[in-house]
């Protein structure tokens, strides 16, 4: 605010058009407590003045706040939208990414049911194969049991076949020997 006494030694008088009167100590009383009256109003007058230009500084003042909070509040906005933006692009990425690895997972699971049927067939094949296998195995078991018995039937028909080749060379020396006793006992009769 405006200092007093500094307005007091000067006072304008809106009576006389703009005219300035030097206050004096010889001045009639009446004259001093209007002069007085006068300053006061003046005073009033231009506290209102100064109030209303400090409301307006004031206004300004906060005015020019409000724009730099404004400001304040578009920029905070801006990059809270270039987060949200971020964060959505990233989150497309990742979603698209699922993507891939979801179609990856069926492909290979796809591959592991093929897989299984495979197994599936092959251990099929192989149990046929070991049924078979056993078959041929009890098989060969059986033929080389008969082997076995026929080396024997063939090893007791060998040393039967021998035994009887002694007897039949036995018989043939016999009957070589009748046979010669006969011919020379018809020899000696004829003769």
């Amino acid at each position: 605010m405006a200092d007093l006494s500094v307005r007091l030694e000067r006072v304008p008088l809106t009576d006389d058009g703009d005219k300035v009167a030097l206050v004096t100590a010889a001045a009639d009383d009446e004259d001093e407590e209007e002069e007085e009256e006068a300053a006061k109003e003046e005073v009033k007058e231009a506290a209102k003045e100064e109030a209303k230009e400090a409301a307006k500084e004031e206004a300004a003042k906060n005015k020019s706040e409000a724009q730099i909070t404004g400001m304040m509040v578009l920029a905070l906005l801006d990059r809270i939208i270039g987060a949200v933006d971020q964060i959505q692009r990233t989150q497309d990425g990742l979603e698209a990414r699922q993507g891939d690895m979801e179609r990856s997972v069926a492909g290979i699971q796809g591959d592991l049911g093929k897989l299984a049927k495979s197994h599936t067939g092959t251990a099929g094949a192989v149990g046929k194969m070991l049924d078979k296998l056993r078959k041929v195995g009890v098989n060969i078991k059986s033929v080389r049991s008969n082997l076995e018995r026929q080396a024997g039937q063939i090893k007791q028909l060998e040393s039967n076949e021998h035994e009887l080749l002694k007897r039949r060379n036995f018989k043939v020396l016999i009957y070589q020997v009748r046979h010669a006793r006969e011919r020379g006992r018809e020899g000696g009769r004829e003769g």
